[in-house]
């Protein structure tokens, strides 16, 4: 595996792999890496004649910056983890690499309602930094191909929106998140919690679980399932949801209980102390 730190370097190999006539593959990532990532890693390494990923903890998709500066980095192991793995190219940038100036930081993108609700509504400011730095990395590596985990489906949403409207040939995978064995959603995040809370926060897959045969079985209304969800999540000391709302699969709007023959799906945040917590559950 090389490691790349500026991108001049780095886009000068892969138009040579490209010059090959070799298709490249793109995990970004902000580090801390588990076994998602890995996922993510190796459906790319299967798909692809050459692997890419980057590290790097963007400043402008952080609305609290104390948040910013909790965000867990583990740069040595994370690189042993994608030698580990077969990754061809590690891309670690500064933020001079990635936003050279400030103009870099705003892009000319609107990606409509779905970046307004849920995570929009709750982290102002979030998905404006998200579009941009995904937008900075596409043109870096220039990728046929790029990978993101389900758990953040809002995110990939509004990164397919970009994709579309600034990289056409660009195709996104979607892949399944990946579970601690209680069901937790496996998140950097995640060592952030003590022991205990982490064993607890089990409850978030459990609910959403429980939600999904709720709506499955058309017995309660959506706004009493979403209530009796955030209930039963909330009996759990230092747990506060943010949302848990059943929404259209399409777009992310609230949808009511004659939605049934639409796909659909259930999104939460929990704050379980100062740490956030997201997940989904696709019905």
């Amino acid at each position: 595996m090389k490691i790349f730190t500026k991108t001049a370097d780095l886009q000068e190999v892969i138009r040579k792999e490209k010059a090959l006539g070799k298709s490249v593959g793109f995990v970004p990532t902000m580090g801390a890496l588990h076994a998602g990532h890995l996922s993510l890693t190796g459906n790319s390494l299967k798909q692809n004649d050459i692997t890419v990923c980057s590290i790097f903890v963007n400043p402008t998709q952080f609305n609290d910056k104390a948040d910013y500066n909790l965000y867990p980095r583990h740069k040595e192991a994370d690189e042993k983890m994608l030698q580990a793995a077969g990754c061809d190219y590690l891309f670690l940038p500064t933020e001079a690499e990635i936003y050279p100036d400030e103009s870099y930081k705003k892009i000319d993108f609107d990606a409509g309602n779905v970046a307004l609700q849920l995570e929009g509504a709750h982290r102002p400011g979030h998905f404006a930094g998200v579009a941009a730095v995904v937008k900075r990395l596409f043109e870096i590596v220039n990728p046929d191909k790029a990978y993101f985990g389900q758990k953040d489906y809002q995110q990939y949403l509004i990164i397919d929106k970009l994709a579309k409207h600034f990289f056409p040939n660009l195709y996104l995978e979607v892949c399944p998140t990946l579970r601690e064995p209680n069901g937790l959603a496996m998140s950097s995040r995640n060592e952030r919690l003590s022991a205990e809370d982490r064993e607890k926060a089990a409850i978030i897959y459990k609910t959403l679980h429980q939600s999904k045969e709720k709506i499955l079985a058309k017995n309660l209304s959506f706004s009493d399932i979403e209530e009796n969800a955030k209930t039963e999540i909330e009996k759990n000391r230092n747990f506060q949801v943010d949302y848990f709302d059943i929404c259209s699969a399409i777009d992310l709007t609230k949808v009511s209980d004659n939605s049934q023959n639409q796909k659909l799906i259930i999104c939460t945040a929990v704050k379980v102390g100062n740490v956030r917590l997201i997940d989904n559950l696709l019905i």
